[in-house]
C-alpha cells in the first residue's frame, strides 16, 4: 500500500501541471493520493488469499470482513450437514428437512411424503407448482405402465415372435439377430408402413383425447387412477395395503423405465438379441447353461 501511495504523490503532480489550474503542492497531492488508497471504513475489504499481513493497517483496523458475509445473510442462512461434518452441530439448522433420495440437498417443498413413491427426488426443479407436479405425476405413471409391459413384451417377443410367425405362415418383423425393432437399430422399419403408424398414432390421440375431454367434465382427487381393476384387488385392501401396492407400481415401473433404456442399449452396443446376452433370465436353465458353454460362459 505504501508503494502505491508513493506512486500515485508521484505522478499527481505531473498530471496537475498541465491543468489549466496550475500545479498543485507535493503535500496536498500526498493527502489525495492517501485519501485514493485508504478506504472507507464503511466499506469492507475482502482477503480470501490472505494477502494482508497480520499487522496491517486495514487488518489491524477491522477492514478485512469474510468473504461469505457479503454473499449469505447470517439471518437467512441455512447449514446443511448431512453427513456430520461439522464438529459443532449447533451450527448446523436443525429445523430444515432433507431429500430422502439426495440427502445434501433440501426436500422440496411440494414433495412432503404425501404421494406414493415420494422420495424428494426433483433436483432440476421440474414440479414447482401444483400443476406441474399433477402433471409430472400423470407423465411419470404414463410412463411407468408403458415401461412394465415393454420389459415384458420385449423379451417375449424375441423368445417366441418367430414361432408364431412360422406358426401363422407370416412374414417375421424382428430387426437383425433376432432383436426387438427399436430406433437404434434401424428396426421400425420392418413394420408396415403407413398402416401401423397412422393406427398406432390413432389409438393414442384418441386416448389422450378423452383423457382431456374427461377432465373438462370431472375432477379426480387421483389423476392417475382410470379405474382398471377388473378383479377388484384394490378395493379389498385397507389403507396402508393400498399404500404399499400404490408404491409398488411407481418403483417397479420407474425399473421399468431403465430396463426399457438398457435392452436398447446393450442391442445397439452388442449387436445381439437381450434374451442372448443373458439367456439364464429368460430362457431355461438347461438351455442357457449350454448357450453359456457354446459361448465359453461369456454373457
Amino acid at each position: 500500500m505504501k508503494i502505491t501511495a508513493i506512486a500515485l504523490s508521484s505522478i499527481l503532480p505531473l498530471t496537475v501541471a498541465f491543468t489549466s489550474k496550475g500545479p498543485v503542492s507535493m503535500q496536498t497531492s500526498i493527502l489525495a493520493a492517501d485519501a485514493l488508497v485508504i478506504p472507507s471504513p464503511e466499506k469492507p475489504i475482502f482477503d480470501p488469499l490472505g494477502l494482508y499481513s497480520a499487522n496491517s493497517p486495514e487488518r489491524l483496523d477491522g477492514l478485512i470482513k469474510p468473504l461469505e458475509s457479503s454473499t449469505l445473510s447470517n439471518e437467512n442462512k441455512e447449514i446443511l450437514d448431512p453427513m456430520r461434518l461439522y464438529s459443532d452441530q449447533s451450527e448446523v439448522s436443525g429445523k430444515v428437512e432433507t431429500s430422502a433420495a439426495l440427502p445434501f440437498l433440501p426436500r422440496p417443498a411440494l414433495l412432503d411424503d404425501s404421494l406414493p413413491g415420494d422420495r424428494g427426488f426433483d433436483p432440476f426443479n421440474f414440479a414447482s407448482d401444483a400443476n406441474s407436479l399433477q402433471w409430472q405425476r400423470k407423465s411419470e405413471l404414463k410412463h411407468a405402465r408403458l415401461a412394465m409391459l415393454a420389459a415384458v413384451g420385449w423379451p417375449m417377443a424375441e423368445l417366441m415372435h418367430k414361432n408364431i410367425a412360422g406358426a401363422l405362415d407370416m412374414p417375421t418383423l424382428l430387426a437383425s439377430n433376432d432383436r426387438v425393432p427399436s430406433i437404434l437399430n434401424d428396426g421400425l422399419s420392418h413394420a408396415h408402413f403407413p398402416a401401423f403408424w397412422i393406427a398406432t398414432i390413432a389409438v393414442a390421440a384418441a386416448l389422450e383425447i378423452s383423457e382431456s375431454v374427461a377432465e373438462n367434465v370431472s375432477c379426480k382427487i387421483d389423476p392417475t387412477d382410470y379405474g382398471f381393476d377388473p378383479l377388484n384387488i384394490f378395493g379389498r385392501k385397507t389403507d396402508g395395503q393400498k399404500r404399499f401396492l400404490q408404491e409398488a407400481e411407481v418403483f417397479n415401473g420407474r425399473l421399468g423405465m431403465l430396463a426399457i433404456v438398457g435392452f436398447a442399449a446393450q442391442e445397439f452396443a452388442l449387436k445381439s438379441a437381450v434374451v442372448d446376452q443373458i439367456p439364464i433370465f429368460f430362457k431355461p436353465l438347461n438351455t442357457a447353461f449350454e448357450q453359456l458353454l457354446m459361448t465359453g460362459g461369456s454373457m
